[in-house]
């Protein structure tokens, strides 16, 4: 028997033209010292363009993974992925011209890079490649210093010559000046450090701290035990935050470790999602979106404004929070955008993340309205494991509590058939990566839940979590132990082990694996031998393996067969009307 393919499964005419439609909004890109890396509208990949006149600057062939210009504008610094597998070479653009000169023996993968304040020199710790990398920019020459085994190093703004993160397990982070060696400050962790005026700001993952790079006197600190801090920027002496607090996407303004303004994001009058904030030709600048709200790039003051806002042209959806009480008393929010003039069971999505502290918020794909013309709804759980409702919520789903967000997701597919919205026989679970688990777990555990359950790039054996490139920096995620309690406990919520122990006479939802063909995080293994186990007990499971997909950002034809494949599986198996599919 055939057990992956590399077919696309049916698609259904009328949504991939509702599809091919929303995608060609495409995705702009926030603007960084007079550029920005963007999809343009119709455009099939990203590329470089300038901010002022629009002006392609480059787009190759491959995943730009980061892009850094230099402080005058002449070259750009960037990661350039030859396929979707997130494995970079550093590489210099000429503004100019265009030209791009790769480096391949450098390696690297979203590596912070910084160069040099008179243009001539760009630095980055080079992950992949283990060393410590200066390219100059004039000559092209590079040199190259091993980074100390056992600690993970990344470079970031500040001081004579940058400061250095050094991490390592079980230990603080600590924060070096790299030209005195000194160490400044030492944190939990360190997302991500800012140049303030003279300081720097350092995200640690609660609070934001401001220091002098030269001494580590702390100037200030400010932190909301409720935002989950996604994004900043720096504009002399003023810091733009961007957030989630009670599931909501939320945009702050400090000065001197004060709030100026704060607002939760609304744009022309509706809700919005604020997925990112930049600094840039004297002002703030927010990338906005919405489930039926293409991304675009607006000011940070038009989003803090007193002013009222313009209301747009009614959209063709409407979305709406609801509130599941899950079976421990505790209210699960759950997103859900419907057709403007839903009314009764339609055929749902529902979708979640819950882990890693990562929010999971109502942004623009466009799979969500091209299902949404399709007459179904679309629904985004915030299940506890996230980081949608502070740090209690987060560690309520972590670790040795992972099965607390499966149940959760239960909770909320059946209190949406309870609320009418849908109905068992028209649910589809759908999760990718750490999501992809929670899905396909919550609906091999709980037979009748849902007709369908859609798994994308997921670990689905989490007994065998080494078996994975990344596996090991999830043990703590999913609560691995060598202890008997600790193999029971992830036992009892793996994927694979519940699709081996199905109950006799149990039908078990139809199942649509996707593996990703150059994927390098996640094999394949676990996915095929849930399908193999689903179809032993009678069941109906698909494995495909999509072409030229990765982990990480793809290209616009790899994410419309990705997305196609996902609402044809949701539609034939809730019985959707207009479903006669077509085999490409």
């Amino acid at each position: 028997m055939k057990t992956v393919t590399d077919l696309p499964p049916p698609t259904i005419p009328a949504i991939d033209a509702a599809l091919t439609t929303w995608e060609r909004h495409g995705r702009p890109g926030l603007p960084h010292n007079g550029f920005a890396l963007s999809r343009p509208a119709g455009r099939p990949r990203q590329g470089i363009y300038r901010v002022d006149t629009g002006a392609l600057v480059i787009e190759p062939e491959g995943h730009i993974l980061r892009m850094a210009p230099s402080p005058d504008g002449r070259r750009i610094c960037v990661q350039l992925a030859e396929r979707a597998d997130e494995d970079a070479a550093l590489g210099l653009v000429d503004v100019a011209t265009g030209a791009l000169r790769l480096y391949p023996d450098i390696r690297c993968r979203y590596d912070p890079m910084l160069w040099h304040d008179d243009s001539t020199t760009v630095e980055l710790v080079a992950g992949r490649s283990h060393g410590v990398v200066g390219l100059d920019a004039d000559t092209g020459r590079w040199s190259a210093t091993a980074a100390p085994p056992g600690i993970r190093l990344r470079l970031f703004p500040g001081g004579a010559r940058g400061l250095f993160a050094e991490s390592r397990p079980g230990r603080p982070t600590r924060l070096v000046d790299r030209a005195t060696g000194t160490e400044l400050a030492t944190f939990a962790a360190i997302a991500r450090v800012l140049s303030v005026g003279d300081d720097v700001a350092v995200d640690d993952g609660t609070r934001l701290h401001v220091l002098d790079p030269r001494d580590g006197t702390r100037r200030w600190h400010w932190g909301d035990p409720a935002l989950r801090i996604t994004s900043a920027a720096a504009l002399d002496e003023d810091l733009m935050v961007v957030g989630v607090r009670a599931g909501r996407s939320v945009i702050v303004r400090l000065a001197h470790g004060a709030v100026t303004a704060e607002r939760e994001v609304a744009y022309q009058g509706g809700p919005a999602v604020a997925t990112g904030v930049s600094a840039d030709a004297g002002r703030f600048h927010v990338l906005v979106e919405g489930p039926v709200l293409p991304p675009r790039v607006v000011p940070a003051d038009e989003l803090l404004s007193d002013r009222p806002a313009r209301v747009r042209r009614a959209a063709p959806a409407r979305t709406e929070r609801h509130a599941v009480t899950a079976d421990d008393g505790t209210r699960i929010p759950v997103v859900v955008t419907s057709p403007r003039n839903a009314d009764g069971p339609t055929p749902l999505i529902l979708t979640c993340y819950g882990g890693f502290g990562v929010p999971s918020l109502p942004v623009f794909e466009p799979t969500v309205p091209a299902w949404i013309e399709h007459g179904g709804r679309y629904a985004i759980a915030q299940v506890r494991g996230g980081g949608e409702h502070g740090s209690a919520w987060r560690r309520a789903g972590y670790g040795p509590r992972k099965a607390r967000g499966i149940d959760d997701l239960a909770a909320v597919a059946r209190g949406l058939a309870e609320a009418g919205l849908t109905r068992p026989d028209l649910l589809v679970l759908a999760g990718a990566s750490h999501g992809g688990v929670l899905a396909a777990s919550c609906a091999l555990g709980t037979p009748g839940l849902c007709a369908g359950v859609v798994s994308t790039a997921a670990p689905l054996d989490l007994l065998n979590l080494d078996a994975h490139p990344l596996g090991r920096q999830w043990a703590g995620e999913f609560g691995a132990s060598d202890t008997p309690e600790g193999v029971e406990r992830l036992r009892r919520i793996s994927p694979l082990y519940r699709a081996e122990t199905l109950a006799p006479g149990t039908t078990p939802p139809r199942f649509l694996g996707i593996v990703l063909a150059e994927d390098s995080r996640v094999a394949a293994d676990d996915t095929l031998a849930v399908a193999e186990a689903l179809r032993r007990a009678g069941g109906d499971a698909t494995v495909w393996r999509a072409p030229r997909t990765g982990h990480g950002g793809n290209h616009l034809d790899s994410l419309h067969r990705f997305g196609a494949a996902v609402l044809g599986f949701a539609a034939t198996t809730t019985g959707s009307p207009r479903t006669t599919p077509s085999t490409p």
